[in-house]
C-alpha cells in the first residue's frame, strides 16, 4: 500500500487534523476519519493515492472534484470544508457522515416501500438540481454515492468524476461511471450533459422500487448495450402497489432517447414534489426530515416510512412521455381521455385475442391436427442421451429423419461428446417432414477451465456477479480489517489468476471492517489530574502530557480537570486520544494593586 494509504493513526496534519482511522480506499484516493482540533468536530479527509499522484489526468480529476464541490452548498450534498495543499500533498476536508450508503441499505431491505423511495428521490433530485444550476454534472450517481444519515436525510457524495458543464477537456471515448447506472450516451462514449445524471437517478429509483437493476448481463458490454436496446419491466407490473405516477416519472427519467427524457433536474423535481403533495407524502429536506432511522436503522438497518394512503387517480402507461395531474385537465378533457383510453384498450384486447387464436391454431396444426387430417408418417423420437454425438450424426437413417442442433456445455460428470439432454424428450411423437424433425442435443464438452479474475478491493456483490458469470460457486467468509473498507474483497481462494474448472467453489473473504472495541469515556470534570489520567489509561484510552493543556484558573481549580473533548458517557474506540484541560492556578503575573 502506498504511503498515504498507510499514514499512521494519530498523525497530525498541519497541526490541526488528527488521523483517527481509514474509512475507505478507492481507485483515486484514500479517505480517513479525522478530528479537527480547531473546531472540535470529526471530519473526513480525502487524499490522492501516491501510486497515481504523478498521473496528470488523475490530478486533473482530483482538482476538478474539489473545485466543483467547493461551489456547492446544499443540505443534500456532502459538504466540503477545506482544500489544502501541503508540500507535495493535496487533500480535501469534508463533512463526516455518520450513517450508511443506499447500497447497503437496499441490501438489508431488498426493496423500499414506494413512499420511502419517493422521499429519497426528492432529496437526490434537489441535490442534482442545485449542482446542475452551478454547471456541475455528477457523472456517477449510484446507491454507493448516496449517504443516508440517521435522521433520514440523503446526501449525494463523491463528485470524484464530476465535470464542469461544457468542459470538453476530458476524453469523450472514456466511459466513466458504474456500468449498471450510466446513461446510454455515456455507454456509447458520447458527449454528456445534465440529463445523464437524470438517467442514473431513474435507474436508482427503479432499484429502490423493485429491488433489482433494470439492466443486467454477464459482461460489462452486454449491460451497456441493454441501456439503449432493452425496455425493462415496468415497476407496477412487478409490484402493483407502486404508485403509477411514480412509475411514470421513473421510466421517463430512464428514457434512452435524450429528447424523451426529462430535460432538466428541476423539471423532474417539480413532478416529484407535486406527486408528494397530491399524496400527502412529506417532502423531506435537510431541515424537515423525510423520516428518522428506527433503533435498528441507527445501526444501519432501515428508515421509517410515511404511512399515508395511496391515492392513485388514473393509470399512466410507461410510454407516456410526461405525467400530468387531474388539476391540469378540464372535466370534459378528462372524460374524453378516459373514453379514448377505453376504446384503445378494447381494440387492443380484440387484437390480442385474434393473435393468440392464430398462434394456438398454428401450434395445434403443426403438432397435432396436421397428423390427424393427413396420412403423413409419424415416428417416436428415440432416446439419444448417453450416446456419442459422432455415432448419432454418422447414421444416415437418423440424419435423414431428424434435423439435429448440437449445443455444447461444460459437464465434468460426462465424457467429452456424450449427449446429456435432448429436446423433444425421448418417446415424443412427431410427424415426419421434408426438412427433418428438429431435435436439440446438449453435448458434454468435458471440464471447462476458467481463470479467477482480479476482484481484490472490489465491492462484494460486484465480485460475486463476476465469479458467478464464469460458472463458479461463491462462498463468503468475513474477516476484520483496518486496511480494507467494510464489504470489499480482501482475498479470494483459489487466488487471482488461478485456472479452475467451471462449477468449482471459490471462497471470497470480505472485510468486516476494523475489529474495534468501544469504551465509554468517564465524566472527568472536577477530577484530580492524576486520577483522571489513571482512569483513562485503565479503560484503554490514551492520555499523556501531550494530550493535556493547562490554563489559568482559580486556586481551588488548580490540578483539577476543567474540560474534556469527549463528554462523559460517549462511546469511543479503544486507544482513542482523550484531550483534557487542567487548571494551573492563578497567573504568576497577577497580584494585588496598591
Amino acid at each position: 500500500m502506498d504511503n498515504k494509504a498507510s499514514w499512521r493513526l494519530g498523525k497530525m496534519l498541519d497541526n490541526r487534523y488528527e488521523i483517527l482511522e481509514i474509512l475507505g480506499i478507492g481507485g483515486m484516493a484514500v479517505v480517513y476519519k479525522a478530528f479537527d482540533h480547531k473546531l472540535k468536530r470529526n471530519v473526513a479527509i480525502k487524499v490522492l493515492r501516491d501510486n497515481i499522484a504523478m498521473d496528470d489526468e488523475f490530478r486533473r480529476r482530483f482538482r476538478t472534484e474539489y473545485q466543483a464541490v467547493a461551489m456547492l452548498s446544499h443540505p443534500n450534498i456532502r459538504a466540503v470544508y477545506d482544500v489544502v495543499s501541503s508540500g507535495d500533498t493535496e487533500y480535501i476536508v469534508m463533512e463526516y457522515v455518520d450513517g450508511t450508503d443506499l447500497k447497503q441499505y437496499l441490501k438489508q431491505k431488498n426493496r423500499l416501500p414506494w413512499k420511502e423511495a419517493l422521499q429519497l428521490s426528492v432529496q437526490i433530485a434537489r441535490a442534482l438540481a442545485h449542482a446542475h444550476s452551478k454547471g456541475i454534472i455528477h457523472m456517477d450517481i449510484k446507491p454507493q454515492n448516496i449517504m443516508l444519515l440517521k435522521d433520514g436525510t440523503a446526501k449525494v457524495a463523491d463528485f470524484g468524476i464530476a465535470q464542469l458543464d461544457g468542459d470538453e477537456s476530458g476524453d469523450q471515448d472514456e466511459t466513466v461511471g458504474s456500468i449498471h447506472y450510466i446513461s446510454p450516451e455515456q455507454a456509447r462514449g458520447e458527449a454528456t450533459d445534465a440529463r445523464t445524471d437524470i438517467f442514473s437517478l431513474g435507474v436508482v429509483m427503479y432499484e429502490m422500487l423493485t429491488g433489482k437493476l433494470p439492466f443486467n448481463g454477464d459482461t460489462a458490454g452486454e449491460v451497456a448495450i441493454q441501456h439503449y436496446s432493452v425496455i425493462p419491466d415496468a415497476p407496477c407490473q412487478l409490484y402493483p402497489e407502486i404508485s403509477d405516477k411514480l412509475e411514470a416519472i421513473t421510466l421517463r427519467a430512464m428514457q434512452p432517447n435524450l429528447e424523451e427524457r426529462y430535460q432538466s433536474s428541476e423539471e423532474m423535481l417539480t413532478d416529484l414534489e407535486d406527486l408528494c403533495k397530491s399524496l400527502h407524502v412529506p417532502l423531506g429536506n435537510g431541515k424537515e426530515k423525510s423520516g428518522r432511522l428506527s433503533k435498528a436503522g441507527r445501526k444501519g438497518n432501515s428508515l421509517e416510512t410515511a404511512t399515508s394512503n395511496d391515492e392513485n387517480v388514473y393509470v399512466v402507461h410507461k410510454n407516456v412521455p410526461r405525467i400530468s395531474t387531474m388539476g391540469e385537465l378540464s372535466k370534459q378533457g378528462y372524460v374524453r381521455r378516459r373514453m379514448r383510453a377505453k376504446r384503445v384498450s378494447t381494440l387492443l384486447g380484440f387484437g390480442l385475442v385474434i393473435v393468440f387464436s392464430l398462434g394456438l391454431f398454428v401450434f395445434l396444426w403443426n403438432y397435432w391436427l396436421r397428423g390427424i387430417f393427413s396420412d403423413a408418417e409419424r415416428v417416436d423420437v428415440p432416446d439419444f442421451t448417453g450416446e456419442n454425438i459422432d455415432d448419432i450424426t454418422s447414421r444416415e437413417d437418423l440424419t435423414k429423419t431428424f434435423n439435429f442442433t448440437v449445443v455444447y456445455a461444460a459437464d465434468s460428470s460426462h465424457s467429452v461428446g456424450t449427449v446429456t439432454k435432448q429436446n423433444p424428450d425421448a418417446g415424443a411423437s412427431r410427424m415426419v417432414i421434408d426438412e427433418g424433425i428438429k431435435v436439440t442435443l446438449t453435448v458434454s464438452s468435458g471440464i471447462k477451465l476458467v481463470t479467477i479474475p482480479n476482484i481484490i478491493n472490489n465491492y462484494y456483490t460486484d465480485a460475486e456477479v463476476a465469479l458467478k458469470a464464469l460458472g463458479l460457486n461463491v462462498k463468503e467468509a468475513k474477516k476484520g480489517s483496518s486496511d480494507v473498507t467494510e464489504n470489499y474483497v480482501i482475498s479470494v481462494d483459489p487466488g487471482v489468476g488461478t485456472s479452475v474448472s467451471a462449477g468449482s467453489s471459490v471462497t471470497v473473504t470480505i472485510s468486516a471492517g476494523p475489529d474495534v472495541q468501544y469504551v465509554k469515556v468517564p465524566n472527568l470534570q472536577g477530577a484530580a489530574e492524576d486520577d483522571a489520567v489513571q482512569q483513562l489509561q485503565q479503560l484503554g484510552l490514551v492520555c499523556t502530557q501531550n494530550e493535556i493543556t493547562y490554563v489559568t484558573s482559580s486556586e481551588d481549580e488548580k490540578g483539577f480537570v476543567l474540560w474534556q473533548n469527549y463528554s462523559g458517557g460517549t462511546e469511543v474506540a479503544a486507544n482513542t486520544k482523550v484531550y483534557l484541560t487542567v487548571g494551573s492556578g492563578p497567573s504568576s503575573t497577577s497580584g494585588s494593586g496598591n
